[in-house]
């Protein structure tokens, strides 16, 4: 290959990466905001799982989450365990948390009559000793 096709074989590469990283370098941006959510309708549950030790009672449980957090009002959902803060203030005794996020309560309301929803209160509700359950808006 010519040195001077490599260049514009380089340079067309490089172009081509530049246009596709844009949106993504774009939405990552803060614009001194942060990522406001206000007006957002949000739905955060914790549980105390009976065998909070057990790595398959945990992938599954994660998995039902992740189900329950496909019902269609669901704009955004995190998934979490106990961050390794240690702070007298800080309770880490809950085994897995989930935060739901829904454009309203409507479809707040939508997510706790879903058959998803249902489906999973049935299924995993002895897998669990406590249940805690912020709703903010």
């Amino acid at each position: 290959m010519k040195h001077s096709d490599r260049r514009n074989f380089l340079n067309q590469t490089a172009a081509l990466g530049a246009i596709a990283a844009a949106p993504v370098l774009t939405s990552c941006r803060s614009k001194g905001k942060g990522n406001d959510i206000s007006g957002k309708f949000m739905h955060h549950v914790f549980f105390w799982l009976k065998q909070p030790d057990d790595e398959k009672v945990k992938r599954d449980f994660r998995e039902a989450l992740i189900k329950l957090a496909s019902v269609e009002t669901v704009r955004f959902r995190h998934i979490g365990t106990p961050a390794a803060t240690n702070r007298e203030i800080i309770d880490t005794t809950y085994t897995f948390s989930l935060l739901v996020v829904f454009d309203d309560e409507n479809g707040h309301d939508v997510y706790q009559t879903h058959p998803i929803h249902d489906e999973f209160r049935e299924k995993y509700a002895n897998w669990w000793t406590r249940v805690l359950i912020y709703d903010t808006k």
